[in-house]
């Protein structure tokens, strides 16, 4: 068996992981996993890995299977010295199951808890769970939520519905000041704010505030000098 093969096989067994992470860092949570370098991406792949086989190799055995641990060793560290592969071939329906298997259980099971820790709020109860995007947390309001930060557990990011935000920009005119409710944001590889979208934006420039005619106004980061972010809390009558 060649390096080519060991290496296949190594990302199968890690591939239950992998899936797993990527499925619990989705949506605006997604810099969690992507920010992190290479090598912490491995080791956080092989250690979930272990954990999730060796639960299911507990289940599985549970149920009366054996599983050949001696030919898995030889196929990972001296492939050489295998010389009856009838073990594998004989159960390469079994193998392929218990793959499936363990992929699907990994998959559900993380978007599970993914969904309990966002329920629950347990990202920011402890800094256990919590997500690394802190701009996720501070440009939601769910800064509120995390002691840490807020100590008044009157409020809480479930009461925000509208996040107001002054930008302080540079510009050919000098110093100008954008206003509006911040709709959404762009984070780049570098889990740093590209870019912040507002709705009904205002410009104010001199002391003067000039209503803006668009929908959507995009606001460079790398053009802000200064953000002022305001949580409030409305209602329709």
């Amino acid at each position: 068996m060649n390096i080519a093969s060991v290496s296949l096989l190594i990302f199968i067994i890690v591939s239950p992981a992998i899936l797993a992470r990527r499925v619990y860092f989705t949506k605006e949570l997604s810099k969690s996993y992507t920010n992190k370098n290479t090598l912490q991406e491995i080791f956080s792949s092989v250690f979930l890995a272990g954990l999730l086989h060796s639960l299911w190799i507990f289940i599985v055995q549970g149920f009366g299977f054996k599983i050949d641990f001696e030919i898995i060793f030889k196929l990972l560290f001296d492939a050489k010295t295998v010389e009856n592969y009838s073990p594998i071939t004989d159960n390469i329906y079994k193998i392929i199951f218990y793959f499936l298997s363990i992929i699907i259980s990994s998959i559900l099971i993380s978007y599970f808890f993914r969904n309990l820790v966002r329920y629950l709020k347990w990202d920011r109860k402890t800094e256990l769970f919590r997500y690394d995007n802190n701009w996720y947390y501070l440009l939601t309001g769910e800064v509120l939520d995390i002691k840490k930060y807020s100590e008044d557990d009157s409020i809480t990011s479930d009461q925000i519905n509208q996040r107001v935000v002054d930008i302080l920009v540079k510009s050919n005119e000098g110093n100008v000041i954008y206003r509006g409710n911040l709709v959404d944001y762009q984070l780049d590889k570098d889990n740093k704010v590209d870019y912040l979208v507002l709705s009904f934006p205002e410009k104010m420039l001199n002391g003067e505030t000039k209503v803006i005619n668009s929908s959507y106004f995009v606001v460079p980061y790398s053009e802000i000098l200064n953000i002022n972010l305001r949580y409030l809390s409305t209602s329709v009558e």
